[in-house]
């Protein structure tokens, strides 16, 4: 066993560890109180650990697989581009943060779809928006899978599917016995080797590579678009700006991001969270795609991209170091697995299963909850073992389908009161079927080559408009509870 495996192996058993106890404390909570521990840790998370919530939560395998990956094979574009994901937490805590953090202790909501529940009352809605959570948070999940996979198998020679089942267990170990709680602690341990991991990783390239200069020298003798922000025209300033907008400025609409503002302890915390979480996306986004871009002037034939950031790992570093940095890109992958796990079973075995059954017990609630985190994870598993060569359009893919169902109902529904459960209705049925039919039969949709997401997110949020205009305002019930105001119109 060499050292980079036996420095990888004693970081899961440390994570294993973790599994166990955030188990015995989830166990030991009162069965009334149990969802709002499970979902929620008890609403007593502290600003660092917000911050990694969402920051690792969103920072999935688009950054640290995808990422190197896509700027290994279109150069310095995609440093670019990924970058503008440096201010999801800004994007998402900002504006709704302290919001949601009062509405749900208010109304006492532990999921993303409970935000829905109390603000619309439809039932309709709570079961669209858990089939489509589960549509599209599945293939995201399976995407961070395979990225662990690769790393896994970079590191230790194993074959795919035995790196696959390696990876996926531990997660599937503390997310099934200790919910929120367990990813919250895991999430601390991951957050400090995702760090240590990215800078390692960066010094080691560059100084692997004989520097930025060398390397550049090298690229640009290859092929100079390599160095080009648009990749010599492939990635116009339309594009770019539709990515800009997916990966920061669209991110209230990511049910798994919404973790960090249902479970912040308080204000101070909240505030804490937006720039810790700015300042480490920074870091990780900046030094790996660097790295992937770099990685390219060393190694310039890999046959799947996305194995450039492992392969770094193993060949431009000790072995030591290099478990460490594997273990910390393996460590971002399954902040966001726990996080797509959390919602994918608060959407399924607790809303839904709520709304078909109102008098479901609180014990067969938490049966249900593993069960259903446990099966999803299983799936997302098998799905994992088609092995897509690039990842990361599968991720925009699945990013641009829920923001499109979910950011004008969620935005403008905790700040416009004559919002209603018309209007989301339609401006979710909207989005869907405009992003169904531009990812299909009408690729021309996406106007002036944007991805297809900008003009169904921007065309869903005119319909709630439009239709909640047109039909009668919510219940005078809904806007105090919300504003504390009489309902006007």
């Amino acid at each position: 066993m060499n050292a980079a495996t036996l420095s990888f192996l004693s970081y899961t058993a440390i994570l294993i560890a973790i599994g166990i106890w955030a188990y015995r404390i989830v166990e030991k909570v009162p069965i009334n109180r149990y969802e709002e521990e499970f979902y929620a840790a008890g609403r007593g998370l502290g600003g660092i650990v917000v911050a990694l919530i969402i920051a690792g939560g969103l920072a999935s395998a688009g950054t640290f697989i995808a990422g190197p990956g896509m700027t290994y094979a279109y150069g310095y574009s995609w440093v670019l581009m990924n970058n503008f994901q440096i201010f999801m937490n800004l994007s998402l805590l900002a504006p709704i943060g302290i919001v949601v953090g009062i509405v749900a202790r208010r109304v006492n909501a532990v999921t993303y779809l409970d935000l829905f529940r109390a603000r619309y009352q439809s039932k309709a809605i709570i079961i669209i928006l858990a089939s489509m959570v589960t549509v599209f948070l599945l293939p995201y999940m399976a995407t961070q899978f395979v990225g662990a996979a690769r790393v896994i198998a970079q590191m230790t020679g194993l074959g795919y599917f035995t790196s696959l089942v390696f990876g996926s267990v531990v997660v599937l170990i503390y997310c099934v016995l200790g919910g929120m709680r367990g990813t919250s602690l895991a999430t601390l341990l991951q957050g400090i080797v995702i760090t240590v991991g990215c800078i390692l990783l960066f010094v080691g390239t560059v100084s692997h590579a004989g520097g930025f200069r060398h390397s550049t020298e090298i690229l640009a003798a290859r092929d100079a678009n390599f160095l080009s922000p648009t990749m010599g025209g492939m990635f116009r300033p339309p594009f770019a700006f539709s990515i800009a907008c997916i990966t920061g400025l669209f991110m209230v609409g990511m049910p798994h991001a919404m973790l960090g503002a249902l479970t912040y302890k308080n204000t101070k915390a909240l505030k804490k969270g937006i720039w810790m979480g700015g300042i480490l996306v920074c870091i990780w986004t900046l030094l790996l795609c660097l790295s992937g871009v770099i990685g390219r002037s060393i190694m310039p034939d890999l046959a799947v991209p996305d194995e450039i950031a492992p392969w770094l790992a193993m060949h431009v570093m000790p072995e030591a170091l290099g478990g460490i940095v594997l273990a910390g890109i393996v460590a971002g992958i399954q902040t966001t697995v726990a996080a797509m796990a959390i919602i994918i079973t608060s959407s399924i075995a607790k809303n839904l299963l709520k709304e078909l059954k109102p008098d479901v017990s609180s014990e067969k609630m938490k049966v249900a909850s593993r069960l259903t985190m446990g099966v999803c994870l299983v799936i997302a598993m098998g799905l994992a073992l088609l092995e897509p060569p690039l990842i990361q359009w599968i991720i925009f893919f699945s990013i641009g389908g829920l923001e499109a169902a979910t950011f004008g109902p969620i935005l403008l529904g905790m700040y416009w009161k004559r919002g209603n459960k018309w209007g989301a209705l339609a401006s979710i049925s909207w989005g869907m079927i405009i992003y169904g039919l531009a990812n299909t039969v009408f690729p021309e949709i996406g106007v002036w080559g944007t991805h297809p997401s900008l003009i169904s997110v921007l065309s869903s949020i005119v319909v709630y408009v439009i239709v909640s205009l047109a039909t009668p305002p919510p219940s005078g019930r809904i806007v105090q509870t919300f504003w504390g105001v009489s309902v006007s119109n």
